[in-house]
Formats: structure tokens, sequence, C-alpha cells
């Protein structure tokens, strides 16, 4: 499951990657820069509902489709992409793959792990995500240097063609009685989430997944272009690195805590863990951006390293909280809701900091940063005290309380 996924998502991050480059090529603003990277994320929300087919199917049949559409993205952007509008449509594709592929898998893995197993395996699978989509941005760069940037789309389209073929081959059907039991029990609507939403340890999770998605592709999006302007507030000073390449090793740097966080979310409680990292998440935020101006080393070691340690921190825990906490019979309609909230906060994450970054001055002000990662921050703190509140016991009328 995690060589499939880091096949599908080999070219997740290659837009991101390529950025400053299509900035000037098809002369956008920081606003438009965000919709081109924010636009995945909105049709990602629109096909999420179809996650809860695999209540009904086999979870992989929604995955082969998932890299079906990743193929016809990856491929019309690198034949076809000629300017903002263009471009966007072929993000739209991935968009629908890469929710049809992703969280699907998480469905895949509940269906065939026993159940004291699926919290482990599904943070190092989330945090599997990490590893193989920084590669992506590594893998663009290099590709672009050295041949051009249509050509670093033709990469994910080999390897989603691959993990394909693999599914098909290596992935061993689900257990038949789990699938009928689940058609049985005949949940009240395939597409009702209202039993998911009235789930309140549930909704915990999916409101920390929703800034969990914000600041993730917020700064996904917009590392690369922010460490090339930090560059020119040190001339002489900043190393002359591949941006592409440090992005890489960055995004790298936060895959252990990942799988740490799992292990200590089953030690201390998925919630309160989930909650201490999203806390400390924002408070970077809320500083890394008017770092710029520091000594560049210690701008670099300092909060641009903690925070791309902490923003993947919670990933797995969070995939775990929600699984950990969904009705048996509704995991695939609770993994689509979670996902369709995430895919929001995914859309919302890289056009609010683009946003807020032409509001304040635009891309050569450096306050203009600070503010732009001080505002997904304060997202990242509204979330906290969300998990908090959602967390904690309701109480009944009566004021007896309710363990739900």
């Amino acid at each position: 499951m995690c060589s499939y996924l880091g096949l599908t998502v080999l070219g997740f991050h290659g837009s991101a990657a390529l950025l400053p480059q299509f900035i000037d090529l098809w002369h956008l603003s920081a606003t438009e820069a965000g919709w081109l990277l924010g636009v995945m994320s909105l049709f990602a929300l629109l096909a999420s509902p179809a996650i809860a087919l695999t209540d009904r199917v086999d979870a992989r049949w929604v995955m082969l489709a998932g890299t079906a559409f990743n193929i016809a993205g990856y491929a019309g952007f690198g034949l076809f992409a000629d300017g903002l509008a263009s471009a966007m449509c072929f993000r739209a594709l991935l968009g629908v793959g890469f929710v049809l592929s992703y969280m699907p898998g998480v469905k895949a893995m509940g269906d065939r792990l026993a159940h004291e197993h699926q919290a482990k395996a599904t943070a190092i699978y989330v945090s599997s995500f990490s590893i193989c989509s920084s590669l992506s941005v590594v893998t663009a760069g290099t590709v672009a240097a050295y041949a051009g940037w249509r050509w670093a789309f033709a990469v994910p389209v080999v390897s989603n063609a691959v993990a394909a073929a693999m599914l098909l081959f290596f992935l061993s059907p689900a257990r038949q009685q789990r699938l009928a039991g689940t058609a049985a029990a005949k949940p009240p609507g395939l597409f009702d989430f209202r039993s998911v939403a009235t789930n309140r340890p549930a909704m915990g999770f999916v409101v920390a997944g929703f800034s969990h998605s914000v600041e993730l592709l917020a700064m996904r999006g917009w590392t690369v272009a922010f460490l090339a302007f930090v560059a020119t507030l040190h001339p002489g000073s900043a190393p002359g690195w591949n941006l592409s390449l440090v992005a890489t090793l960055l995004i790298l740097v936060g895959v252990p805590t990942g799988m740490f966080g799992g292990t200590l979310g089953e030690r201390f409680g998925l919630a309160r863990v989930a909650m201490v990292v999203l806390v400390s998440s924002a408070l970077v935020s809320l500083t890394v951006g008017f770092a710029g101006r520091w000594p560049y080393w210690l701008f670099f070691l300092g909060p641009v390293m903690l925070h791309n340690i902490l923003v993947t921190a919670d990933a797995g825990v969070l995939s775990a909280g929600v699984m950990s906490r969904a009705d048996p019979l509704r995991r695939g309609s609770t993994v689509a809701f979670y996902t369709m909230v995430g895919s929001v906060g995914s859309f919302v994450g890289p056009v609010l900091f683009g946003t807020v970054l032409d509001a304040t001055g635009g891309r050569q002000a450096a306050n203009a940063w600070g503010f732009a990662f001080a505002s997904i921050g304060v997202v990242g703190l509204m979330a906290a005290l969300g998990l908090h509140w959602l967390s904690r016991p309701a109480v009944t009328p009566a004021g007896a309380r309710s363990t739900l």
C-alpha cells in the first residue's frame, strides 16, 4: 500500500516546485498562483463523496479510478498547459485522482487488517505520503532543469501506470465477509453524512484535519518561493542551494515525526497528542514568516526546520483518530467526510496564503510573508480549540455525561 501511494504522488508537488517559473512564464499574481495550487483541492472536495462507495465495493476499484484520473491530469498538464486556465483544468483532474487514490487506501487497509494493527499501519501509510510526495519536488526540479518543465510531468504518468498494475496484481481482494456484513447492515444512505456529522469524537478529528490541510498545502505550495525570496534578503551570505532539493529535504525531515506521532497517540491518547501538535505548529506559523531577516542559518535551522517537522507530526494521528472513532459500518462515509473537509482546507490554504500575501504588500515585502504564514497559524489555533471541545464527553440534559 505504501508503494502504491508513493507511485501515485510522485508528481504531487511538481507544480509547487516549478511555481516561480510558472509565475514568470504566465505572469501570475500571488493570488492567481494560489488558485493554481488550490484548484486541485477544490475538485478533490467535489469528488470526495465518491469515497463512500467503499462501504459497498472493494476500495481498490475506487483507487484504480483515481490512478486513471492522475494519468490524464499529468499527461494533459505536460502536453497542453499554456496558461492559468488550461493549467487549472488539468490540476482539477489531478484533484479527483488524488482523492480517489489516497484516502480510500486507509479504508482498504481497514478492510484487511485486524483492529489492533490499524492505527500504526495508518500512521505509516500516511507518513509514506510525505516521503514519496517530497520526491516529486526534487524530481520535477531536476527533470525541468535538464529537459524542460513539460517533461517533468511525464514521470508521474509512468509511475501511476505502474501503481495501477501493482494494485491489480498484488493487493488481494477485501475479505468478503466484511463487505457482506456492511451491505447487510443497510446504512441509511450511501451519501448520508448526517450520522458522521453527529459523531462528536470523529468530528473533532475532522476539524483538526481541516487545519492540518490548510497549513500543509499552504506551506508545501509556497516553500520554494519563500526560500527564494529570503535568499534575496541575504545577498552574498545565503547559500546558492538547489531550492527544489532543499524543499524535498525539509519534507523528509518531518516524516519520522508523523510515524512517531502514531505511536505517541496510542500511548497518550490520539486527541491529546493531536492538540499538542496543532498548537505547537500554529505558534511556529505565527513567527516563521517574520524570521526572513534573521541570519540565514538561524532562520533555516530554527523556525523553518521546526515548522516542517511539526506540520507533518499529526498526519498519522489524525487519520488514525478518525478511523478509530468511526462507526465500523460507516468507515467509508467517515473517510469520505474527513477527506471532503480536508480538501476544503487544502484549497483554502494556498489561496488564503496568496491572498494575504498580495493584500499585505506582495511577494517582495518581508512582512507580507509574515502575515501570510500567520494567517494559517490562526486557523491551527482555532482547530485545536475545536478538537478539545468535541473530544470532551457530551453532557446530557439531565447533567449525566455520555461517552459517545
